[in-house]
Order: structure tokens, then C-alpha cells, then sequence
């Protein structure tokens, strides 16, 4: 059982405690506990994102003590995880971070075991939380993928056949979801379970303009970046942390084999061209996938560290 540590939970369980994109807690990915040790310094990160997007991002480096990313003509800083251009640096602690996390590739994480304290904690800061729901700034999505509004955002929109269904994405991901239609049909045409489990979908959604819930952070369904499988009957699975701890106060311990999941060879498809699969978050939310490009080459970075 892993010990909390100063008021924090062990490294140990940090890759399972990070709020993301679907969980809509902690403004879009703030961790609720932070690792021990010292701050990033954000060089990883900001590389990663500059490796994700090389025609967006022009620059990386170093400037009056803290990484800086070039885009179009303007630097945006690290500031403490916040990315916030020059004029904002001084005000980041109003702002919730992003969202920068160690990702499993591969299978299915081991489930977290909490301790009675640690689950006190957890529930402490998700109260905590609610009575504040926290705000990211939202300047570098926004000029990444300029998408400054909902008007701008929608200008930006493209449709994509993903295997008969018809979803509404930004431009920039158009291309790599192809890629991933492309795989799943193959897959489909390959496997029979996978040809069972795309009959079993009722719908894809993607683009829809509006806050992660319980924050006041936009989503990446906000920028057109996201998309949902909608199965056609969740067959009494869980399938997102919220409507689970309505009912369940150690909805975290949900047993996999409980929970709706996309099979693996789906998963490997959309990780493979820059998705990132809810189905692996502590907050768990089995039928979403984002495009997070830089949390992947993050995630293979790391793995690579720690290869013989």
C-alpha cells in the first residue's frame, strides 16, 4: 500500500492520479496530487509538444529563466505548467495547468489500490474542486490550432467517414483519424470481434463547443480534437467515472471486466496516429479518445529511457 507523503500520494501512484480531457475535474488535466520532488522545469513537455506540431511551433528554448515555445512570431512560457504568453507570466498561479501525464502504453494499467487515507484525500480535493471549479488559459490551444471561438473553431471543422459514421472534427486531426479508419477496417475485415464491435456502435461524436464538466476549462471536444464511440447499449458496464461514483464511493477500484472497453487492436489504431484512449485514466472514460500527440512522445520517450 503506497503511503501519503506530506500531504501528497506516493510517485508510485501518480500515473493514476491525473485529470484529463474527459474526466472534467481539475481544469483539463491538473494533477489533484502532485508528484514529490522538484517542479518540471518543462523543457520535456514543451519538447514533445514542438515534436507533435513542428509546423506550428518554430522555436524552443530557453528565455529569462524559463522554456519558451515560438508560435506564429509569439513565445509562450512553461510558467509552472501553465504555457502562458510573455504578458501572463506573472499571473500563472490563477491559472490550473495542462494537462502533461505519463501515459501506459500498451495493455490496460494495473488498478490503483487506495488506501482509507488515500481515498479520503481523493475525495477531499474532488470536493474541493466542485466548490471551485478550476479555469486553465486557454491563449496556446487556441493559437496552436486557431481556434480562438466558437465561429473561428467551427470554420475549422471537416467531416470524416470513420467506418459509416460521420463526425465532426478540426482539420488537424482529419488526417490522422483517416489513418485510424483506415486500420480499424482492416481490423474489422480481419477479426470478427472487432466486426462485432463496430456493429455494436451507435454513433461517433466529435465536435461539440463546451466546457469539461466540473471545470471551467474549455474540452477538446471544444477544439474539435476529441471523438466518442456511443455503443449502442453499455450492456450495465461502466463507462465514466462521474455516473459510476453517483453510486460507488470506490468507483476508482471499478474491475476492468466491468467497465465498457474498446478492444485493444482499436486502441493500438488510434494511439498509433496520435490518440490518446480514456479507457486507461484513473477518471476513466472508456469512450473517448483525443488527439495528444505530445503526451505519446512523452510516453515513448520515457520508455526508451529505461531501455537496456
Amino acid at each position: 500500500m503506497h503511503a501519503i507523503v506530506s500531504g501528497r500520494l506516493t510517485a508510485a501512484l501518480i500515473p493514476f492520479l491525473l485529470i484529463v480531457a474527459g474526466a472534467g475535474v481539475g481544469a483539463q488535466g491538473v494533477n489533484l496530487f502532485q508528484p514529490p520532488g522538484p517542479e518540471s522545469t518543462g523543457q520535456a513537455e514543451l519538447t514533445a509538444l514542438a515534436q507533435a506540431f513542428p509546423d506550428r511551433i518554430t522555436s524552443l528554448e530557453l528565455r529569462d529563466n524559463d522554456w519558451a515555445v515560438a508560435l506564429d512570431g509569439q513565445w509562450f512560457f512553461w510558467a509552472h505548467g501553465r504555457i502562458l504568453p510573455e504578458e501572463e507570466r506573472g499571473s500563472w498561479e490563477k491559472y490550473a495547468s495542462y494537462r502533461f501525464y505519463r501515459y501506459p502504453l500498451g495493455g490496460l494499467p494495473p488498478l490503483p489500490a487506495l488506501s482509507d487515507e488515500e481515498a479520503a484525500r481523493l475525495k477531499k480535493l474532488l470536493q474541493e474542486s466542485r466548490a471551485r471549479p478550476p479555469r486553465k488559459s486557454e491563449a496556446f490551444l487556441e493559437r496552436l490550432f486557431n481556434a480562438g471561438s466558437r465561429t473561428e473553431t467551427q470554420a475549422r471543422l471537416v467531416t470524416v467517414d470513420f467506418l459509416g459514421f460521420r463526425v465532426q472534427v478540426h482539420e488537424r486531426i482529419a488526417g490522422a483519424l483517416k489513418e485510424v479508419a483506415v486500420d480499424c477496417e482492416a481490423a474489422r475485415a480481419a477479426d470478427p470481434a472487432i466486426a462485432s464491435f463496430f456493429a455494436g456502435i451507435a454513433e461517433m461524436d466529435g465536435f461539440n463547443y463546451r466546457d469539461v464538466a466540473g471545470t471551467l476549462s474549455r474540452s477538446y471536444h471544444g477544439y474539435g480534437l476529441a471523438v466518442d464511440l456511443i455503443p449502442k447499449s453499455y450492456a450495465g458496464k461502466a463507462t465514466y467515472w462521474r455516473w459510476v461514483m453517483d453510486r460507488d464511493e470506490r468507483w476508482w477500484a471499478t474491475p476492468y471486466e466491468k467497465r465498457w472497453a474498446v478492444p485493444q487492436k482499436v486502441v493500438d489504431a488510434f494511439e498509433r496516429h496520435g490518440f490518446v484512449w480514456g479507457g486507461k485514466w484513473l477518471f476513466f472514460d472508456t469512450m473517448h479518445f483525443e488527439y495528444r500527440p505530445e503526451i505519446l512522445a512523452l510516453a515513448h520517450a520515457a520508455a526508451d529511457a529505461v531501455k537496456p
